[in-house]
């Protein structure tokens, strides 16, 4: 009775936070379902969804991917806070709970996933030199919180945005990045990688491409790309 009052309060509470915050967020269709360290991917088809909820300088971050199949991939908690914010700067923390969802080839103990938890911590940040460019740099280290998976993940991120280039009526957005990954054991080091988006005039839409690359010989890495459809909301 009382995890049942104390459930009813928590779900109370969510909505009365979601009626005063901002809301914002994304759907991709994508071909591949590339990841947000770009060098990991489905595979196959994903639908990719997120969203952010802002109160003042707290936000929370979900996400959901999971395989066009609907069987799940990844889910992401993410809780952060701006330190910084102001025209030029935007600096903030965050915590990160999320899982990974292992499909098992073949099926053990009649299981098809070995599910993978993970808790991040990071430090976000972006500088606008001018209207239209934006640098964004990131550092996230993940430990993992079970005896399976990779024991932790260092990822430092830089980011140049190049947004809303103009073609006439139509708008391009590009963000060439260069990232450093360390996965305990299995890769260490260096990777370029892009994400550029097309938006005709008057579309509810927009088509993007992805592409990363290691940048020195790694054995298990390799070229991604994935392409699809974001819809944001």
């Amino acid at each position: 009775m009382i995890r049942t009052k104390s459930l009813i309060l928590s779900i109370f509470l969510f909505v009365a936070i979601i009626a005063k915050s901002q809301t914002s967020g994304n759907i991709q269709l994508t071909n591949n379902g590339v990841a947000p360290v770009p060098i990991f991917a489905l595979g196959k088809p994903a639908v990719l969804t997120s969203a952010t909820i802002r109160k003042g300088k707290f936000y929370f971050n979900p996400e959901f991917n999971l395989g066009i199949d609907a069987k799940p991939w990844t889910m992401f908690y993410r809780a952060g806070y701006y330190l910084v914010e102001n025209k030029k700067w935007t600096i903030g923390i965050a915590a990160n709970l999320n899982w990974f969802f292992m499909k098992r080839a073949p099926m053990i103990n009649n299981e098809e996933y070995q599910v993978q938890r993970y808790g991040s911590v990071e430090l976000n940040g972006q500088f606008r030199p001018t209207k239209n460019q934006t640098l964004y740099f990131s550092y996230w280290r993940s430990d993992r919180l079970d005896k399976v998976g990779i024991l932790y993940e260092d990822f430092v991120n830089f980011i140049y945005a190049f947004d809303q280039i103009k073609f006439g009526n139509n708008i391009v957005n590009t963000r060439p990045s260069f990232f450093y990954l360390k996965d305990y054991k299995w890769v260490s080091g260096f990777f370029a990688a892009q994400s550029t988006t097309y938006q005709k005039q008057n579309w509810p839409c927009n088509v993007f491409l992805t592409t990363a690359w290691p940048i020195s010989d790694m054995p298990g890495t390799s070229f991604t790309w994935n392409t699809g459809v974001n819809i944001p909301f």
